[in-house]
Protein backbone atom coordinates (compact mmCIF):
# COMPACT_ATOMS: atom_id res chain seq x y z
CA UNK A 1 0.00 0.00 0.00
CA UNK A 2 2.78 2.43 0.91
CA UNK A 3 4.66 1.65 -2.32
CA UNK A 4 1.56 2.24 -4.46
CA UNK A 5 0.86 5.53 -2.69
CA UNK A 6 4.44 6.75 -3.21
CA UNK A 7 4.27 5.76 -6.90
CA UNK A 8 1.05 7.74 -7.44
CA UNK A 9 2.53 10.82 -5.80
CA UNK A 10 5.68 10.56 -7.92
CA UNK A 11 3.67 10.34 -11.17
CA UNK A 12 1.65 13.41 -10.17
CA UNK A 13 4.83 15.41 -9.61
CA UNK A 14 6.32 14.41 -12.97
CA UNK A 15 3.18 15.09 -14.99
CA UNK A 16 2.53 18.49 -13.46
CA UNK A 17 6.08 19.81 -13.13
CA UNK A 18 5.74 21.68 -16.48
CA UNK A 19 3.23 24.09 -14.96
CA UNK A 20 5.77 26.70 -13.92
CA UNK A 21 4.33 29.87 -15.53
CA UNK A 22 1.26 31.95 -14.59
CA UNK A 23 -1.99 31.32 -16.46
CA UNK A 24 -3.49 34.08 -18.55
CA UNK A 25 -5.41 36.53 -16.40
CA UNK A 26 -3.77 35.49 -13.12
CA UNK A 27 -2.35 38.19 -10.88
CA UNK A 28 1.43 38.02 -11.11
CA UNK A 29 2.21 39.65 -7.76
CA UNK A 30 3.76 36.93 -5.62
CA UNK A 31 4.13 36.46 -1.92
CA UNK A 32 7.62 35.05 -2.14
CA UNK A 33 7.95 33.44 1.29
CA UNK A 34 5.81 31.51 3.75
CA UNK A 35 6.03 29.54 6.96
CA UNK A 36 3.86 26.89 8.59
CA UNK A 37 3.59 25.17 11.96
CA UNK A 38 2.09 21.70 11.91
CA UNK A 39 0.77 18.94 14.16
CA UNK A 40 1.68 15.59 12.62
CA UNK A 41 -0.29 12.37 13.19
CA UNK A 42 0.96 9.22 11.54
CA UNK A 43 0.52 5.46 11.71
CA UNK A 44 3.66 5.19 13.87
CA UNK A 45 3.17 8.12 16.24
CA UNK A 46 2.69 11.86 16.40
CA UNK A 47 4.75 15.03 16.64
CA UNK A 48 5.39 18.57 15.39
CA UNK A 49 6.62 20.16 12.18
CA UNK A 50 7.89 23.51 10.90
CA UNK A 51 8.39 24.55 7.27
CA UNK A 52 9.78 27.72 5.67
CA UNK A 53 9.37 28.25 1.92
CA UNK A 54 10.78 30.69 -0.60
CA UNK A 55 9.79 31.24 -4.22
CA UNK A 56 11.87 29.73 -7.03
CA UNK A 57 9.38 30.45 -9.82
CA UNK A 58 5.65 31.07 -10.20
CA UNK A 59 4.46 27.63 -9.10
CA UNK A 60 7.42 26.11 -7.28
CA UNK A 61 8.87 26.88 -3.86
CA UNK A 62 11.94 25.53 -2.16
CA UNK A 63 11.44 24.59 1.48
CA UNK A 64 13.48 23.94 4.59
CA UNK A 65 12.10 22.68 7.84
CA UNK A 66 12.17 20.44 10.86
CA UNK A 67 9.97 17.53 11.94
CA UNK A 68 10.04 15.59 15.21
CA UNK A 69 7.82 12.60 15.99
CA UNK A 70 7.91 9.53 18.18
CA UNK A 71 8.08 6.17 16.39
CA UNK A 72 6.02 3.35 17.87
CA UNK A 73 6.45 -0.36 17.36
CA UNK A 74 3.43 -1.98 15.68
CA UNK A 75 3.07 -4.43 18.58
CA UNK A 76 2.83 -1.79 21.31
CA UNK A 77 -0.31 -2.16 23.40
CA UNK A 78 -1.06 0.07 26.38
CA UNK A 79 -2.18 -1.52 29.65
CA UNK A 80 -2.91 -0.06 33.10
CA UNK A 81 -2.01 -1.03 36.64
CA UNK A 82 -4.55 -1.84 39.36
CA UNK A 83 -4.47 1.64 40.94
CA UNK A 84 -6.98 4.22 39.71
CA UNK A 85 -4.23 6.80 39.12
CA UNK A 86 -2.06 4.40 37.11
CA UNK A 87 -0.54 5.84 33.95
CA UNK A 88 -0.71 3.46 31.02
CA UNK A 89 2.47 1.65 30.01
CA UNK A 90 3.55 -0.72 27.25
CA UNK A 91 4.47 -4.15 28.53
CA UNK A 92 7.52 -5.42 26.68
CA UNK A 93 8.70 -2.00 25.49
CA UNK A 94 12.42 -1.67 26.19
CA UNK A 95 13.20 1.62 24.46
CA UNK A 96 11.43 4.74 23.24
CA UNK A 97 12.37 6.07 19.80
CA UNK A 98 11.97 9.71 18.76
CA UNK A 99 13.19 11.01 15.40
CA UNK A 100 14.44 14.59 14.86
CA UNK A 101 14.59 15.50 11.15
CA UNK A 102 15.96 18.71 9.62
CA UNK A 103 15.03 18.59 5.95
CA UNK A 104 15.13 20.37 2.58
CA UNK A 105 12.47 20.03 -0.10
CA UNK A 106 10.07 21.64 -2.50
CA UNK A 107 6.41 22.48 -3.06
CA UNK A 108 4.75 22.49 -6.50
CA UNK A 109 1.36 24.18 -6.87
CA UNK A 110 -0.96 21.81 -8.73
CA UNK A 111 -4.17 23.85 -8.45
CA UNK A 112 -3.94 27.52 -7.55
CA UNK A 113 -6.85 29.22 -5.78
CA UNK A 114 -8.74 31.40 -8.26
CA UNK A 115 -10.43 33.49 -5.56
CA UNK A 116 -9.92 34.57 -1.97
CA UNK A 117 -11.76 31.60 -0.43
CA UNK A 118 -10.57 29.01 -2.94
CA UNK A 119 -8.55 25.87 -2.20
CA UNK A 120 -4.88 25.69 -3.19
CA UNK A 121 -3.46 22.19 -3.69
CA UNK A 122 0.26 21.45 -3.88
CA UNK A 123 2.56 18.46 -4.04
CA UNK A 124 5.39 18.43 -1.48
CA UNK A 125 8.59 16.50 -0.99
CA UNK A 126 11.39 16.73 1.55
CA UNK A 127 14.48 14.77 2.55
CA UNK A 128 17.32 15.04 5.01
CA UNK A 129 19.10 13.42 7.95
CA UNK A 130 17.20 11.69 10.73
CA UNK A 131 18.55 11.60 14.27
CA UNK A 132 16.90 8.83 16.26
CA UNK A 133 16.90 9.29 20.04
CA UNK A 134 16.82 5.80 21.60
CA UNK A 135 15.95 6.06 25.31
CA UNK A 136 15.44 3.18 27.79
CA UNK A 137 11.96 2.85 29.29
CA UNK A 138 11.52 3.34 33.03
CA UNK A 139 8.50 2.06 34.97
CA UNK A 140 7.22 2.36 38.54
CA UNK A 141 7.81 -0.99 40.25
CA UNK A 142 5.91 -2.01 43.39
CA UNK A 143 8.00 -2.84 46.46
CA UNK A 144 6.90 -4.99 49.40
CA UNK A 145 5.95 -2.76 52.35
CA UNK A 146 7.25 0.29 50.52
CA UNK A 147 6.33 2.84 47.88
CA UNK A 148 6.96 2.02 44.24
CA UNK A 149 10.30 3.01 42.74
CA UNK A 150 11.35 4.10 39.25
CA UNK A 151 13.33 1.33 37.61
CA UNK A 152 14.57 0.58 34.11
CA UNK A 153 12.26 -1.99 32.60
CA UNK A 154 13.67 -5.53 32.72
CA UNK A 155 11.33 -8.13 31.16
CA UNK A 156 13.07 -10.91 33.12
CA UNK A 157 11.92 -9.62 36.50
CA UNK A 158 9.18 -7.04 35.79
CA UNK A 159 5.67 -8.06 34.83
CA UNK A 160 2.05 -6.89 35.09
CA UNK A 161 2.01 -8.16 38.69
CA UNK A 162 4.64 -5.75 40.01
CA UNK A 163 4.41 -2.82 37.55
CA UNK A 164 2.09 -0.10 38.84
CA UNK A 165 2.53 2.64 36.23
CA UNK A 166 4.93 4.26 33.80
CA UNK A 167 7.58 6.71 34.98
CA UNK A 168 8.16 10.19 33.61
CA UNK A 169 9.33 10.07 29.98
CA UNK A 170 12.44 12.03 31.03
CA UNK A 171 13.62 9.19 33.29
CA UNK A 172 16.57 7.57 31.54
CA UNK A 173 17.21 10.52 29.23
CA UNK A 174 20.84 10.61 30.36
CA UNK A 175 21.25 7.04 29.06
CA UNK A 176 19.81 7.83 25.61
CA UNK A 177 21.82 7.20 22.45
CA UNK A 178 21.62 8.86 19.04
CA UNK A 179 21.21 6.76 15.89
CA UNK A 180 21.89 8.83 12.74
CA UNK A 181 19.93 7.99 9.60
CA UNK A 182 18.04 9.48 6.66
CA UNK A 183 14.48 10.72 6.24
CA UNK A 184 12.10 11.32 3.33
CA UNK A 185 8.53 12.58 2.97
CA UNK A 186 6.18 12.85 -0.02
CA UNK A 187 2.63 14.19 0.09
CA UNK A 188 -0.14 16.60 -0.95
CA UNK A 189 -0.79 19.94 0.74
CA UNK A 190 -4.19 21.69 0.99
CA UNK A 191 -4.63 25.35 1.93
CA UNK A 192 -8.24 26.28 2.79
CA UNK A 193 -7.55 29.76 4.20
CA UNK A 194 -9.95 32.50 3.09
CA UNK A 195 -7.23 35.10 3.69
CA UNK A 196 -4.91 36.08 0.86
CA UNK A 197 -1.83 35.85 3.10
CA UNK A 198 -3.10 33.04 5.35
CA UNK A 199 -2.31 29.34 5.48
CA UNK A 200 -4.79 27.04 7.17
CA UNK A 201 -5.20 23.44 6.13
CA UNK A 202 -3.22 20.26 6.11
CA UNK A 203 -1.34 17.64 4.18
CA UNK A 204 -1.23 13.88 3.88
CA UNK A 205 1.27 11.47 2.41
CA UNK A 206 3.99 8.97 3.21
CA UNK A 207 7.13 9.38 5.35
CA UNK A 208 10.03 7.07 6.11
CA UNK A 209 13.16 6.85 8.29
CA UNK A 210 16.13 4.55 7.72
CA UNK A 211 18.86 4.06 10.32
CA UNK A 212 21.89 2.18 8.90
CA UNK A 213 23.34 -0.54 11.09
CA UNK A 214 21.69 -3.04 13.43
CA UNK A 215 17.97 -2.98 14.17
CA UNK A 216 16.73 -0.65 16.87
CA UNK A 217 15.35 -2.77 19.70
CA UNK A 218 12.07 -1.20 20.79
CA UNK A 219 10.08 -4.26 21.90
CA UNK A 220 11.32 -7.30 23.79
CA UNK A 221 11.00 -10.65 22.05
CA UNK A 222 9.48 -9.11 18.87
CA UNK A 223 10.64 -8.32 15.37
CA UNK A 224 12.43 -4.97 15.39
CA UNK A 225 13.78 -2.93 12.52
CA UNK A 226 16.00 -0.07 11.36
CA UNK A 227 13.48 1.07 8.70
CA UNK A 228 10.20 2.77 9.61
CA UNK A 229 7.56 3.98 7.15
CA UNK A 230 4.17 5.51 7.89
CA UNK A 231 1.20 7.28 6.35
CA UNK A 232 0.76 10.73 7.87
CA UNK A 233 -1.86 13.45 8.24
CA UNK A 234 -0.65 16.90 9.25
CA UNK A 235 -2.65 19.99 10.25
CA UNK A 236 -0.94 23.29 9.38
CA UNK A 237 -1.32 26.97 10.17
CA UNK A 238 0.94 29.71 8.87
CA UNK A 239 1.33 32.86 6.82
CA UNK A 240 2.46 33.99 3.38
CA UNK A 241 4.99 36.83 3.27
CA UNK A 242 6.19 39.30 0.62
Amino acid sequence: MLKKFAFILSIALVQLSWAQEPDNGEVKTLMTRDYTLGLNFNTSGWGFAFDYGWQKNYKYKQTAGFTATNIRHQKEHKIYGALSNSKGYYLGKLNSLVSFRPHYGGKLILFKAKRENGIEISAKWSAGPSFGLVKPVYLKIDQINSNSIDSKYNPEIHNSGNISSRSSWFRGLGEAKIRPGVFGKLGFDFNFSALKNGISGGEFGIMADYFPGPEIVVMHNNDNSNFYSALYLQFNIGQKLY
